[in-house]
């Protein structure tokens, strides 16, 4: 099992953008692979995986989104 810890800090409306992109995504779960959000002073993602190629698959979907989001903040707070 590969258990992994993502903490992103941040303006509290960007930790609030990121929750909103990863839900839907959140919701869901295979036998290989699962992460979950836990929202506070900072955004907590643990990610847990059976192997590597879940592993794998499960943060480039949560980098790809996060990415995403880390682009239109951007774009939000320059105008």
């Amino acid at each position: 099992m590969i258990n992994y810890e993502i903490k992103i800090s941040g303006e509290k409306n960007l930790l609030a953008a990121c929750v909103a992109a990863l839900e839907p995504e959140h919701n869901f779960k295979t036998e290989r692979a699962r992460y979950k959000l836990k929202k506070g002073k900072n955004l907590i993602i643990t990610v847990e995986a059976q192997d590597l190629n879940a592993f794998r698959a499960v943060m480039n979907s949560i980098t790809s989104v996060l990415g995403i989001v880390n682009q239109n903040w951007g774009l939000v707070k320059n105008g």
